[in-house]
């Protein structure tokens, strides 16, 4: 591939033995890192806000440029495309087909980019952000306009998807977080953040990328598939998978993790409490000790499900069906995620262990259980069921082919669907029956 950092990138990954394009993406991260640190030092005290805007704008069309040479001009396309449409079309209608637009460009660029080639890091990385960005703005924009609001200048709406602390691979932001940042409204400047949380955060992923590069090594996707492997005990073959799964997710938490390092530099963080997880993306120690799914859906990729809540989840209320307006949102997830079988496979087991273990709240044989056991042993069990049920939901994710998907899943017996339909079962047979239910 060619660019202004082909040479150097290529040099790093054959010295490292990693993906050249990771290796692309990383660096741009340590470069929005010294951006961030010029603003602190040096953009914040300038008073216009257009002007700190345009250089903002420079600097993310710079980042733009370096990681995804010219196919940063895609990420431009969805800019104007919403800027057009809200300039021609009454509002209601221009954030409908804004969704179209958006959601219809990004699979559009997953099939020429990720189902032909089979690339998983090209520009429909960022893209991705891009794309809930811009949906979500022109929702906001049709759900307010009665409150006087107006449509911003082509430079601003720029600006915001290049935003440097967000665009490459997140966290995903809303406009009004933005326009506060620029306006110097987000934050008192003289309650500014210290430099030292950016630098904690920071340590975390640098952390968690070291993990990821040595525990993947360990645990390989192509020893699933050796006659070595099948030989393992059952019990082993279980173990590995569980491991590999949970090992493989360690890169997002790297990426995510500096990522908002670099956003906690200039207090784009602040979560209106003088604290400066404001766009956490995902709660590391809660993650990591969660012993149901719901704990881990809760404190992994936190603003994109924020994000679905709000955008597609309570849009499909009209349904009158809760378990259809997550199938919806589920369905959404696996196509923004990509068109490979895997994602929906993925998604679609999300959605089935979650009906699953909601069952387990009523059913009685199982909270006789639980009185029995005690707590420690009982969180041990919840703490393995969670990485497993995950990493089996993640075998789609990361191998993406039916025969793969289905190889692996066929070497474990299914583990995860024939637990599941057991609890299921006796969730029916030993069910607690509860007057109302809360809507969740």
């Amino acid at each position: 591939r060619s660019g202004i950092n082909a040479e150097y990138c290529n040099l790093v990954a054959d010295t490292l033995q990693l993906p050249a394009d990771a290796v692309r993406l990383v660096s741009g991260l340590v470069f929005s890192q010294i951006f961030a640190i010029l603003h602190r030092q040096i953009f914040s005290k300038i008073s216009d806000p257009s002007t700190k805007r345009t250089i903002h704008l420079l600097l993310g069309l710079f980042l733009g440029y370096y990681v995804w040479d010219m196919d940063c001009l895609h990420h431009c396309a969805s800019a104007l495309g919403f800027y057009l449409l809200f300039i021609v079309l009454p509002w209601e209608l221009a954030a409908k087909l804004n969704f179209l637009y958006q959601l219809g460009y990004l699979v559009v660029g997953y099939y020429y980019n990720n189902m032909v080639t089979n690339y998983a890091i090209n520009w429909t990385t960022s893209q991705a952000i891009v794309t809930l960005k811009m949906i979500g703005m022109g929702f906001d924009l049709n759900d307010h306009k009665k409150d006087g609001i107006k449509l911003p200048g082509v430079l601003v709406v720029l600006g915001y998807v290049f935003f440097m602390g967000t665009y490459l691979v997140g966290p995903l932001d809303d406009f009004k977080r933005f326009e506060a940042f620029f306006n110097d409204s987000l934050f008192a400047k003289e309650k500014g953040p210290s430099i030292t949380i950016g630098l904690k955060r920071l340590a975390h992923g640098v952390f968690y990328l070291v993990v990821s590069v040595i525990t993947t090594s360990f645990f390989t996707t192509d020893h699933m598939f050796t006659a070595q492997f099948l030989e393992l005990p059952f019990a082993l073959r279980v173990l590995y998978v569980t491991a590999w799964g949970h090992c493989g997710l360690y890169k997002y938490l790297g990426v995510w993790c500096i990522a908002e390092s670099t956003c906690m530099y200039m207090g784009y963080t602040f979560n209106g409490e003088e604290k400066w997880d404001g766009l956490r993306n995902v709660a590391t120690s809660a993650f990591h000790q969660s012993t149901r799914l719901q704990d881990v859906i809760d404190s992994w990729n936190i603003n994109t499900s924020s994000w679905c809540a709000k955008h597609i989840y309570k849009r499909c209320r009209f349904l009158g069906n809760k378990n259809l307006s997550q199938l919806l949102t589920m369905l959404f997830l696996a196509t923004w995620h990509g068109l490979h079988l895997g994602y929906f496979v993925c998604f679609f087991q999300e959605f089935f262990f979650m009906f699953m273990e909601k069952g387990t709240s009523r059913n009685t044989i199982l909270q006789a259980v639980s009185n029995v056991l005690p707590k420690s042993v009982e969180k041990l069990i919840g703490w393995f069921y969670t990485k497993m049920f995950l990493s089996f939901a993640l075998v789609g994710f990361e191998l993406y082919y039916y025969d793969r998907i289905m190889y692996v899943y066929g070497s474990i017996y299914f583990i995860c669907p024939v637990l599941s339909l057991l609890v299921i079962a006796t969730n029916a047979i030993f069910v607690q029956k509860i007057a109302s239910e809360k809507d969740e």
